[in-house]
């Protein structure tokens, strides 16, 4: 199928399988709960693209850009749908109650999102909010997910959650740092595609905060109010902001929440898993897609 032609990183896979490996490793309980947030992940994409009105994504055309956008939310529903099958097999209620409040909590996300859009004002706080339940939430949940599976301590599972939702809050930062520093070739979609779609992300607010009045900030108000404005005026708003502070101070609390993240796990003892879990921190902060 289509949707799945572009794999992606399959970030959230590994980390269910690998959080499960820590303590006892069940795969046959493991495989479906990894497959089942794939799938919400997946169908998350699929209605982000209708939202936008997104024609690519990671270089291929989207579903809604193919086959419009009836069919992509029917597609994205039907992802949805069928997690359920798949999380009612595992039997196990606390991963029931942890699947429906992450899906519930990505779509209060995805509201938020919605909400501040072009929205100038939108502060640092309001930001973190927006990650923490539209993308960090699900990360977390794959790690929290593999630890219930585990059989870990319910302080274990807590290490695990803060784990993912630390590398889930470094994950979107890098995100929104590579919408400005790297293109499409790069990373699947035009520098600047955020700018676009009228999303205010923290490289953004820290060069409205920190940079001298030049002009630049008349611009993003006029992009952001909707009145439109010339691809050569969103290359020089980010160009302006690659070239401030405003990348560098993002970097810099993607680092920290990273540090986090590897705090939180170090609280497991030394194992090959456990080193693969470090790697993927490293990954995730170092990436350039």
């Amino acid at each position: 199928m289509h949707a799945l032609s572009s794999p992606g990183k399959r970030l959230r896979t590994a980390l269910t399988l690998l959080s499960g490996k820590l303590k006892v490793y069940r795969f046959e309980k493991l495989l479906p709960l990894s497959v089942a947030f794939e799938m919400v992940h997946l169908a998350t994409l699929i209605h982000d693209d209708i939202v936008d009105g997104a024609h690519t994504r990671r270089g291929q055309p989207t579903v809604n850009a193919l086959w419009g956008d009836h069919i992509a939310i029917l597609l994205g529903d039907y992802y949805f749908a069928k997690t359920a099958g798949l999380i009612a097999d595992i039997e196990d209620n606390r991963i029931n109650h942890l699947f429906s409040d992450t899906v519930a909590t990505v779509c209060e996300g995805t509201i938020m999102e919605m909400l501040s859009a072009r929205r100038l004002d939108l502060t640092i706080q309001g930001y973190y909010e927006k990650i923490s339940h539209k993308t960090a939430c699900l990360i977390a949940a794959c790690c929290k997910g593999g630890a219930i599976l585990s059989e870990a301590t319910d302080e274990e599972i807590q290490h695990l959650h803060e784990y993912g939702m630390n590398l889930g809050i470094a994950f979107q930062i890098i995100d929104d740092v590579l919408d400005y520093t790297e293109d499409q070739t790069t990373i699947g979609k035009p520098a600047g595609n955020d700018l676009r779609q009228g999303l205010v992300t923290l490289p953004l607010i820290y060069a409205l905060q920190s940079q001298p009045y030049n002009g630049h900030h008349q611009q993003v108000q006029l992009l952001l109010s909707g009145e439109g404005s010339s691809e050569e005026q969103i290359r020089e708003i980010v160009e302006w902001v690659a070239r401030g502070s405003g990348i560098e101070r993002s970097l810099e609390d993607a680092y920290r929440y990273a540090a986090r993240a590897r705090e939180a796990l170090y609280h497991f003892p030394p194992s090959p898993d456990r080193d693969v879990l470090d790697e993927l921190i490293d990954f995730v902060v170092l990436r350039k897609r």
